[in-house]
């Protein structure tokens, strides 16, 4: 069964004041229009492929655009793992050089871009609801057990309702970053997207990083080269709910070599993003990772149907609920540990416990024959644009 992808389920009424104002706020964060969108990168920054340095005519356009090879203790490691470089240009002409480097030498060049949390900036506020205890969190039953999930997002709440792993204070959620007495727009992300998990899931290892910076809940490409290439041995599932558009929608270097390292045997889970539009988001993006997309229905009785916000297109693979999901949250102001959130990047946590769940119901543990079984058999349900449903209270 398919439905069609112009039936939507409508959400009106956000406002991305906001969140618009944090990403405004960070120097670190340049913005361009590219096409029917923005582009997030690090100022004066391209990474470029480490053989391309020698291509003919390369050192010409580096010299005449007054860019530079630069080394940075921060990076040098993971971009020298990759075999990259990092390149310093002016801001008036970075896009043209690194159109110009692939050009030169196709697939060489690209921005250092930058990828959002869901909730901030994309489809707005969309501010977290405060609710009482579900009472479902975590699940019964050992579904997952066996399996390591890992988190990379903003941390986790100091003490969740249910089992989670951390590296320490480093990887708690921080509520106000920028000190304005107020809960930054993506503070909770983390700990919301765990305690899905841990419902589907509750049998599974979850361990929460914290790699994206709270206030405007974003992280660069190195530095999310940088989790992944650090992800523990044995690693079975990740999760990554955040999202950005890339320069000419051409594959970025550094997340595309760093999802290249991992084993086979890790499934990666990425958000699709909420511009309600097709263009593609990275990492979903990345043939290497699972796309989801966010579904909604007024009450079980009716047809799923992709949210306006939710982006659709062919390299989405899958949805999941994203409409007002209860899940766990920061114990700060008004909130008691449990929210309402919308987003996809609620739509795709609940596709990684489903896998977790799937793969352990048959004693297998097999995440990648899970993942196989709930998105790309044809035979599932599907919604143009969005991909194969996979609904957690409906699990083959």
């Amino acid at each position: 069964m398919s439905y069609a992808e112009d039936d939507v389920y409508p959400l009106p009424g956000w406002n991305s004041t906001r969140s618009d104002e944090a990403v405004k706020r960070r120097e670190d964060i340049a913005v361009i229009e590219d096409g029917d969108g923005w582009v997030f990168h690090r100022p004066q920054r391209i990474v470029l492929d480490a053989e391309a340095v020698n291509k003919d005519g390369v050192a010409d356009l580096l010299r005449d655009a007054d860019a530079e090879i630069a080394r940075e203790p921060d990076c040098d490691a993971v971009l020298d793992e990759l075999g990259l470089v990092l390149v310093r240009a002016p801001a008036d002409r970075l896009v043209t050089l690194v159109t110009q480097l692939r050009d030169a030498v196709a697939g060489s060049a690209s921005l250092d871009h930058v990828l959002i949390a869901g909730p901030a900036y994309w489809h707005g506020d969309d501010e977290p609801e405060p609710i009482d205890d579900p009472g479902d969190i975590p699940g019964s039953g050992d579904a997952g057990a066996g399996l390591t999930v890992v988190v990379l997002d903003t941390g986790i709440e100091d003490d969740p309702p249910f089992p989670v792993d951390s590296g320490g204070a480093g990887d708690r959620e921080v509520a106000d970053e920028d000190g304005d007495k107020q809960r930054d727009p993506p503070a909770g992300h983390g700990t919301h997207i765990a305690g899905l998990i841990a419902r589907t899931a509750p049998g599974a290892r979850i361990v929460a990083h914290r790699v994206l910076k709270t206030e405007a809940g974003q992280i660069g490409e190195i530095e999310l080269a940088q989790a992944l290439l650090g992800l523990p041995e044995g690693v079975d599932l990740v999760n990554c709910s955040f999202s950005g558009a890339v320069l000419g929608g051409a594959q970025p270097l550094v997340v595309e070599r760093a999802l290249a390292r991992l084993s086979k045997s890790t499934v990666v889970v990425g958000c699709a993003g909420n511009n309600g539009k097709d263009r593609s988001q990275w990492p979903a993006a990345s043939k290497r990772v699972i796309a989801v997309g966010a579904i909604g229905r007024d009450d079980a009785s009716q047809p799923w149907r992709r949210t306006d916000f939710s982006n659709y297109g062919d390299w989405v693979d899958a949805c999941a609920p994203g409409v007002r999901v209860p899940s766990a949250f920061l114990r700060y102001e008004q909130f008691d540990g449990w929210a309402h959130w919308s987003g996809t990047s609620f739509s795709a946590p609940q596709v990684v416990a489903a896998i977790a769940a799937v793969a352990t119901a048959d004693g297998s543990g097999d995440v990648v024959a899970a993942a196989d079984k709930l998105v790309r058999d044809k035979a599932r349900p599907r919604i143009d644009g969005v991909g194969a449903i996979v609904d957690p209270d409906d699990l083959p």
